[in-house]
């Protein structure tokens, strides 16, 4: 009697060419605009070369495996919240939105969130930055006051040390946070005036998003500028075109340096450790 084990090569092969046919489903091509596309955080030009130029930017097997274990991820978690509708489809002023969960019964938003990061995130950090301006378009495209970001860390912690020609260098220290799920809950009253304020913003970037698709002119958008240049440009697929072949208008240029709502002081309110800031 043998028990014969070998590697399947063919099963792999399968599996990977499924799982990236399911990714390319969710690729934008269209000039659909959803909330995802114009947060400020997020390079908008990018949005707009992922969508004139898909073939620049090919699907890697990493970033099929990123998909899939955000998709399995807010599958699960929303299955075990039990707060309400998973993915509804929401639209305001020509913008599309499908929140993670949003319950009517409880009026609350939650935007779920996945992260193989070691870095634990805060309000001063870009990415929480980004969780936070989705949440709060969400709230004020559908007049919810409650919505909560929940942060599943799939890594213990671990701290950047420096940078060299050959990678970035961490420690974990050894009071590292463990992996986990951490919880914030953002309210946004129904009479604040930060809501149009928040709601003019979303639709004019919607407007001008549209305009660059339509009018394939990528120069009106602003580019990223300080820190968020600093670490995402430079790993960029689209770095070239954008930073060395095509230009930006003097009005995006002053876009991008327009001071950002959540650094205004008194519109935010957030408790950490060591008190309310």
């Amino acid at each position: 009697m043998t028990i014969l084990i070998r590697k399947n090569q063919e099963f792999t092969d399968l599996l990977e060419k499924n799982l990236m046919s399911r990714h390319e489903e969710k690729r934008r091509l269209d000039n659909t605009v959803h909330v995802s596309d114009i947060i400020p955080t997020t390079c908008i030009r990018k949005q707009y070369y992922s969508r004139k130029f898909p073939e620049m930017c090919p699907l890697s097997n990493e970033s099929v495996h990123h998909f899939v274990r955000g998709e399995s991820s807010e599958f699960i978690i929303t299955q075990l919240a039990d707060l309400g509708v998973a993915q509804a489809a929401i639209e305001m002023d020509g913008i599309l939105a499908h929140p993670d969960i949003m319950s009517d019964k409880k009026n609350v938003i939650v935007e779920l969130k996945d992260t193989v990061n070691g870095r634990r995130l805060n309000f001063y950090d870009c990415t929480f930055r980004s969780y936070l301006r989705q949440l709060l378009y969400y709230m004020v495209m559908t007049s919810i006051e409650k919505g909560i970001i929940s942060i599943r860390y799939n890594i213990k912690e671990l701290r950047w040390v420096k940078s060299d020609s050959e990678g970035d260098y961490f420690f974990r220290p050894f009071d590292a946070k463990d992996v986990g799920i951490e919880s914030w809950e953002v309210f946004l009253p129904s009479h604040d005036i930060a809501r149009e304020i928040l709601k003019n913003e979303m639709v004019r970037r919607k407007n001008l998003f549209l305009k660059a698709l339509e009018e394939s002119d990528v120069s009106i958008l602003p580019r990223l500028i300080d820190d968020a240049k600093r670490s995402k440009c430079p790993y960029c697929p689209y770095y070239e075109k954008c930073i060395n072949q095509d230009g930006e208008t003097y009005e995006a240029q002053e876009m991008a340096k327009e001071i950002d709502l959540l650094d205004i002081g008194g519109v935010v309110d957030i408790e950490t450790p060591e008190g309310n800031l």
